[in-house]
């Protein structure tokens, strides 16, 4: 459980950076990462396979595809914070916190337009909803 914390610790201070200044702070997500490997190599998150471990970066490398080929309407930032994610979570849990982000993500960007406090061409940060659904994950 307190590797989830850990990890829900360095997400708060992505998410901040990026709901206030519209940039991650790639020093947090690389320390982040780093200590991601070094529990992995410690042991302390317990065997896993290397194709677990493929998956669950899975999602991070889609980013930074859909990063490029948006021309970063989504941005680089999100794909490493996808990253390190994955290298704190298995596969399941990974992809839970993606697809919870995605859709509370979704939800507030509609719900704001339907109020029309936004417009279409209105960048919404991702990065606190990740930490939502993270929050979310955490719960069950």
């Amino acid at each position: 459980m307190w590797v989830e914390i850990c990890l829900f610790f360095f997400l708060a201070v992505c998410a901040v950076f990026d709901g206030i200044h519209k940039k991650i702070p790639l020093a947090a997500v690389w320390l982040g990462m780093l200590a991601a490997v070094c529990l992995r190599v410690g042991g302390v998150m317990g065997d896993v396979s290397l194709s677990s471990i493929v998956l669950s970066l899975l999602p991070g490398a889609i980013f930074f595809v859909l990063a490029f080929v948006t021309r970063e309407k989504v941005g680089y930032g999100d794909g490493w914070v996808l990253l390190m994610i994955g290298l704190f979570l298995d596969p399941f849990r990974c992809f839970f916190v993606l697809l919870a982000g995605l859709f509370m993500e979704s939800a507030a960007a509609l719900i704001l337009l339907v109020l029309r406090k936004i417009r279409r061409d209105k960048e919404i940060p991702f990065c606190p909803f990740l930490l939502l659904g993270m929050g979310v994950m955490l719960c069950f």
